[in-house]
């Protein structure tokens, strides 16, 4: 504990496990889970960052009987930003482009299927209990 140190900042973020068929907003059989990140140096990089949440949500899926998907690759799933305002930036993929901007700006992070609507998910319970309850607003 005496070694321990603070973060310098942290990133929360909702992830949606992927659908192979998304029938409705969110389907009744999808896991999801709240969780959060801490930056601890100035010196990361989109690479670390991308294997820190792999390895992050690889051992919460793991961890959780209610995931069908035992295994999570990035590749599935796209990433968006939430501001104050619950506007919605999407990206594609992890890419420095990506990294940049979550580190300016150290908003909320939705993790979701690339088939997944997230301007319809903003509008459920879940989304709500998360944005209100856990995320990182000025």
């Amino acid at each position: 504990m005496e070694n321990s140190e603070s973060p310098l900042a942290k990133v929360e973020y909702i992830f949606v496990e992927k659908a192979e068929k998304q029938e409705k907003t969110i389907n009744d059989d999808q896991g999801y889970l709240m969780g959060f990140i801490n930056f601890f140096s100035k010196n990361n990089n989109y690479n670390s960052f991308k294997t820190l949440l792999h390895k992050e949500l690889n051992f919460s899926v793991k961890s959780h009987d209610y995931f069908k998907n035992q295994e999570v690759d990035l590749n599935d799933y796209k990433f968006a930003l939430v501001d104050n305002e619950r506007n919605i930036q999407t990206f594609e993929e992890i890419d420095e482009s990506f990294y940049n901007e979550l580190k300016a700006s150290l908003r909320n992070l939705l993790i979701i299927g690339k088939n997944f609507k997230a301007e319809e998910f903003k509008h459920l319970e879940i989304f709500d209990d998360w944005y209100e309850n856990y995320s990182n607003r000025s």
